[in-house]
C-alpha cells in the first residue's frame, strides 16, 4: 500500500523534487544538520550532469555526509516512478541527482498518454479555505482532445463587463484573457460562468471566431432589479445625508433592460471612507480616493447601481459561487472598486471579489495607444496570413477549406500576440503592412506553434497509413517499449523541460487565484501555456530538424523509432492540450 502511494506522487517534476528535498531534509537529522536552509533546484541545461542539483551556495557537506545522504537517497527513491539512478557532486553543487531515464520516461508518458496525469490537492491557493477548492479529481483529456473532468463541485463568477462589444484592441484583449481565464479555472476544477452580458451582432461574431466555448455564456441578459438595491442603499448606516428634498421614485417606461426608469432628483451616496474605516482587513488594496459611491443622481440611476444590480441578479441565479472574479482593464480600476465596496455594503450574502486587471494595447513604435478597432487588426492578420500560404502553397490557396485554415492560423496569431505577455503589462503590436510584418518573434508564434502541431499530426498520419499498408507493424504496447533506446540529449531535454513539468505548470496558471491577506488583486499566469508552447516548438522543431524518425522497417530501427514516435504523441499531446486552452483548433496536416 505504501509503495502504491509513492508511486502515484511522482507523475510531475514539482512531486519529484519536493520528494528529494523530503528525504535529503529528513536524513540530515541524523547528521545532526540543519535542513532549514537546504534547497533543492531542477536544471534546464546540461541534464547529462544531472536533473536536480543541491547548490553549494545553499548547502555543503563533506564526504561523509555526501555518501550517507547519496546512499539514503538512492535506496528511499526505488519504489518511485520515477527512481534516481545516480548522485554526484561537482565544483558548484553538493548534489548533482539524474533520474533513472528509462523507468521516468515510461511512466510518464504512459500516464500522459491514458489521461491520468495526478491533480495535486493543491491546485488552488492553500491560502484559501478548502470549501472553495474545486474537485481534486484527474483532469482527462479524450481522443478528441476536449478536456473531460467530473463536474467542479464550485463556482466562480466570472464578470468582464468591458468586452461585450469588442470594438477596440483593448476589449479584444480582455474578451482573450477572459476565454483563457475560463479554461484555467475549469482544468484546475473550478466552473466559471460568464456573467451575462448585452450581445450585439458584433459580439456574436467574434464569440464564434474565437471559438468561445457556449458552455460558459448564459442564455439571455438579465433584468437588473436596482429597485431593490435603492431600498437597501436608502437604510444603510453608511449613506451620506445630502441636502434638498428627497423625492419619490416615479416608475415610467423605459427602453432599456434595467428595471423602469426614474424621474427624480433624490441623491443615493454611500460612504466608502467610511465603510474601508470600519473594515480590519481587505482595505489595503483599495484606492484612499474612493471617498463616495454614487447610486443615483440627479440623472437618475448611475452605472455604479446598474452593475451592482446586475452582478447581484447574476449571483442569485447561481447554486452557489465560490467568488466573483471581476476581468478589468486598468483604466477602470477606480470605477471597479467602486461597484465592489457598493456590492458589498448593501449586499450581506455577497461573495468574495477577485480582481485581475489587464494593460492597454500599443503599437510597438508608437508610446500612444493604437487607434486601429479590432476588427482591422484581425483583417490585417488574415491578409498577411493568406499572402504567406500563397507565397508557399500558391494557386491550391483558394475556397472554403483553406478560408477556414487561414482564419484558424489568424486566431492563433491574434491570441498568442495578446497573451505573450504577463496580464497586467502592455501589448506592443507589430501593425505594419505587407513585407514590413514580423518585425518581432511573438508576431509568427502563433503560426509557428501551429505549423509544429500540424508537423507531428502529419507524421502521425504517414506512419498509420504505412500501418495500413503493411510497410510498419501497428505501434506497440507502451509497456513493451524500450525507452532506454532514447538516447539523444535533445529528446532526454524535450520530456524533462516539456513533457514532466507540464501539470505543474496548468497548476500554476491560477496558483495565485487568491490573494493573500485577503487582497483584491489576483495575478493569473495567462501568458504561460502561450509561451510553454513556444518553447516547447521550439524545442522541438531544432530535434525534428535532425532526427528522422520515420525510418526502414529493419528490425534494429524499429524499437529506437516506436519509442521515439511515443515521446513525440505525448509533444503532441500536449500542443494540442494547449492550444484547446487557449480556444485554437488545433491543425490535423501541413
Amino acid at each position: 500500500m505504501e509503495v502504491c502511494r509513492q508511486q502515484s506522487r511522482h507523475m510531475s517534476s514539482e512531486s519529484v523534487l519536493d520528494d528529494i528535498l523530503e528525504v535529503v531534509s529528513k536524513n540530515c537529522a541524523a547528521l545532526d544538520r540543519d535542513p532549514s536552509k537546504l534547497v533543492v533546484q531542477r536544471r534546464q541545461k546540461k541534464l547529462q550532469d544531472g536533473d536536480f542539483c543541491i547548490p553549494k551556495g545553499c548547502f555543503q557537506m563533506n564526504g561523509e555526509e555526501f555518501a550517507h545522504l547519496r546512499e539514503r537517497l538512492l535506496e528511499e527513491s526505488r519504489p518511485w516512478t520515477c527512481p534516481v539512478r545516480e548522485v554526484k557532486s561537482d565544483t558548484y553543487n553538493s548534489m548533482l541527482i539524474s533520474l533513472n531515464r528509462p523507468t521516468t520516461l515510461k511512466s510518464v508518458i504512459s500516464s500522459l498518454l491514458n489521461s491520468e496525469v495526478s491533480q495535486d490537492s493543491n491546485s488552488i491557493d492553500d491560502r484559501e479555505s478548502n470549501e472553495l477548492k474545486g474537485d481534486k479529481s484527474v483532469p482527462a483529456v479524450n481522443e478528441t482532445h476536449k478536456i473531460k473532468r467530473r463536474t467542479c463541485e464550485k463556482t466562480v463568477l466570472v464578470n468582464a463587463p468591458d468586452c461585450s462589444d469588442c470594438q477596440s484592441l483593448e476589449q479584444l484583449r480582455g474578451l482573450v484573457l477572459t476565454q483563457h481565464i475560463l479554461q484555467l479555472l475549469k482544468i484546475n476544477g473550478l466552473r466559471g460562468k460568464l456573467a451575462t452580458q448585452p450581445v450585439t451582432e458584433n459580439s456574436k461574431r467574434w464569440f464564434e471566431l474565437l471559438n468561445f466555448d457556449c458552455g460558459f455564456l448564459e442564455e439571455q441578459e438579465e433584468i437588473c432589479d436596482v429597485k431593490h438595491i435603492l431600498d437597501v442603499a436608502r437604510g444603510s448606516e453608511y449613506r451620506l445625508q445630502t441636502k434638498g428634498q428627497e423625492n419619490k421614485l416615479v416608475e415610467s417606461e423605459t427602453t432599456s433592460n434595467h428595471e423602469p426608469s426614474v424621474n427624480t432628483s433624490e441623491c443615493v451616496v454611500l460612504n466608502a471612507e467610511d465603510f474601508l474605516a470600519s473594515k480590519t482587513t481587505e482595505d489595503g488594496d483599495f484606492d484612499k480616493n474612493l471617498g463616495k459611491i454614487h447610486l443615483m443622481d440627479e440623472n437618475g440611476h448611475t452605472d455604479t447601481l446598474i452593475e451592482i444590480s446586475h452582478l447581484q441578479k447574476c449571483k442569485e441565479k447561481m447554486d452557489q459561487c465560490a467568488c466573483v472574479l471581476h476581468i478589468i482593464p486598468d483604466r477602470k480600476n477606480f470605477q471597479q472598486q467602486k461597484i465592489h465596496l457598493g456590492w458589498q455594503i448593501l449586499t450581506k450574502d455577497a461573495p468574495r471579489q477577485i480582481h485581475q486587471m489587464y494593460g492597454s494595447v500599443t503599437e510597438r513604435k508608437s508610446k500612444e495607444s493604437q487607434k486601429m478597432d479590432s476588427q482591422t487588426f484581425y483583417n490585417l492578420r488574415f491578409d498577411q496570413m493568406k499572402e504567406a500560404s500563397v507565397m508557399k502553397y500558391g494557386e491550391r490557396v483558394k475556397g472554403a477549406g483553406w478560408n477556414k485554415t487561414i482564419e484558424n492560423l489568424t486566431m492563433a496569431s491574434v491570441k498568442f500576440e495578446l497573451l505573450h505577455n504577463v496580464p497586467r503589462n502592455t501589448v506592443k503590436l507589430d501593425l505594419s503592412e505587407g513585407n514590413e510584418f514580423g518585425g518581432g518573434i511573438d508576431n509568427r508564434a502563433g503560426a509557428f506553434v501551429m505549423y509544429n502541431c500540424a508537423r507531428l499530426a502529419t507524421l502521425f498520419k504517414h506512419f498509420h497509413k504505412a500501418v495500413e499498408e503493411g510497410v510498419y507493424p501497428p505501434l506497440p504496447s507502451i509497456d513493451s517499449i524500450d525507452f532506454g533506446l532514447l538516447r539523444e540529449e535533445d529528446e532526454w531535454s524535450l520530456f524533462f523541460n516539456y513533457i514532466f513539468p507540464y501539470p505543474d505548470l496548468l497548476r500554476t496558471t491560477v496558483s495565485d487565484l487568491f490573494p493573500s491577506n485577503d487582497g483584491i488583486y489576483a495575478k493569473l499566469g495567462t501568458h504561460k501555456i502561450s509561451n510553454f508552447l513556444i518553447g516547447l516548438s521550439r524545442s522541438l522543431s531544432s530535434y525534428y530538424s535532425h532526427v528522422h524518425v520515420l525510418v526502414e522497417n529493419r528490425p534494429n530501427l524499429m524499437p529506437t523509432m516506436f519509442a521515439r514516435l511515443y515521446l513525440l504523441k505525448a509533444i503532441h499531446y500536449i500542443l494540442k492540450d494547449g492550444l484547446h486552452l487557449m480556444g485554437i483548433s488545433p491543425p490535423t496536416q501541413l
